[in-house]
């Protein structure tokens, strides 16, 4: 997945370099279209792709000893939004910018680490010996403020971008199984495990854990850096980029649980 969006970005970087070349040959082309003055306020959508990591420490059940702690994992999201940017200097001559963002995040994770052999109950009712795993799933949301700095690069429209990220965490949503892996017609015993266990899946799965993440920061303070390119068509700047968005704040202290994401998109810039 990671790869298919980098060919794109790469993609739709050259075929816009090649755009951008004729169009510019077209007006030096023609004396009589004046130049225009370039717009100093572009403000416009942000759309992308999260791929969320998650760093964590926490048990499949929390005070059992025996049971696996789930350290790493990851998942994808999205985030969408809107952008304001201001060009420093002179605008038809500025290489720097100030933009700043408003952002919803969704960066989930998927964690999966191996179990034990436990006894389960074949389709006759038997004793048959079982292997499991156990998996953790967080829904992760906030709604984000970026300030970012950017700097074209050899008086072209590849720029490099860094600032910090401001998020207001919407929700932490977390659930915990341990599932059946063969064989495949298993099912979990209700002698083993507890008759008010929830089941799901037929009986091959049981919720050990379903919670808001304990003591989880109300804020998320994180740094991001990256890079774009700046396709201008006509007062439109079509500018797709990447970022890597590291966290500094924990989101949860209880499980050392910090969530970084790389960051895939697009922004579209109208000028005003």
């Amino acid at each position: 997945m990671r790869r298919l969006f980098i060919a794109v970005f790469l993609l739709t970087t050259v075929a816009g370099g090649e755009l951008l070349s004729q169009q510019v040959g077209q007006e030096l082309a023609n004396p009589l279209v004046p130049a225009q003055r370039r717009p100093r306020v572009y403000v416009g959508p942000v759309v992308g792709y999260n791929r969320a990591l998650h760093s964590s420490g926490f048990q499949s059940v929390a005070g059992d000893v025996l049971c696996p702690t789930f350290e790493t994992g990851s998942g994808n999201g999205f985030y969408a939004g809107g952008s304001f940017e201001y060009l420093l200097g002179s605008p038809t001559a500025s290489r720097s910018s100030i933009i700043v963002k408003a952002l919803y995040d969704y960066m989930p994770a998927y964690y999966e680490v191996p179990g034990d052999q436990l006894p389960s109950l074949g389709p006759d009712g038997s004793v048959v010996n079982s292997t499991v795993r156990h998996v953790s799933e967080i829904k992760y949301t906030t709604v984000s403020l970026e300030g970012l700095y950017k700097l074209n690069l050899f008086d072209s429209y590849f720029g490099v971008v860094v600032g910090p990220t401001v998020g207001l965490v919407l929700s932490a949503d977390r659930e915990q199984r341990m599932e059946l892996v063969e064989p495949l017609n298993a099912v979990f015993d209700p002698a083993l495990v507890g008759p008010d266990v929830e089941y799901i899946n037929n009986g091959r799965a049981i919720i050990t854990n379903r919670d808001d993440l304990p003591e989880k920061n109300g804020i998320r303070v994180g740094i991001k850096a990256g890079i774009q390119y700046e396709l201008p068509i006509g007062r439109l700047l079509f500018v797709p980029h990447m970022f890597y968005n590291y966290g500094i704040t924990e989101v949860s202290p209880t499980d050392n649980l910090r969530i970084n994401a790389l960051q895939m998109g697009v922004d579209l810039r109208f000028a005003l």
